[in-house]
């Protein structure tokens, strides 16, 4: 038995890779025209230790990786459970100039073992995010040993 192996037409080759070529330039980064670029934005990092505090516990949140921040900025950087913005305790900071804090705050006893959240509940109220940038919280997840 004999098998016989079709090959393409050269048109449609070509067509095909016209296509592959033409879908490509359009998906490769620098090679459609695009809007400017998104501004960039300082997000502060954050750190809480001890990293795995009891409710109870007095923890230190403090900045890894700081932004800048405006003489007179006030902050209130707050620890609730992740996902749930009610905030459980809460303690405000002056920044220094460079952005940099430290600040000790109390795990509330009334907290639930699990992931948890310290947070800067106003730092885009204090800090400009231009319209076309993607501006998340200024937060560290951390979790809560059981009691």
């Amino acid at each position: 038995m004999r098998v016989t192996k079709r090959m393409p037409r050269p048109r449609a080759a070509a067509g095909m890779t016209l296509a592959v070529v033409a879908i490509g330039a359009f998906t490769l980064p620098g090679c459609v025209p695009t809007s400017d670029p998104p501004s960039a934005v300082c997000i502060p990092e954050l750190s809480v230790s001890p990293e795995n505090p009891k409710p109870g516990r007095i923890v230190t949140v403090a900045t890894t990786n700081p932004c800048p921040a405006s003489e007179g900025t006030e902050w209130a950087v707050r620890i609730q459970p992740d996902g749930e913005r009610i905030p459980l305790a809460q303690a405000r900071v002056e920044p220094d100039a460079d952005g940099s804090f430290e600040v000790s705050i109390t795990v509330p006893p009334t907290i639930h073992p699990g992931p948890a959240i310290a947070w800067i509940a106003n730092y885009w109220e204090t800090q400009e995010c231009p319209d076309e940038a993607s501006c998340a919280p200024a937060e560290v997840r951390f979790t809560v040993a059981a009691p």
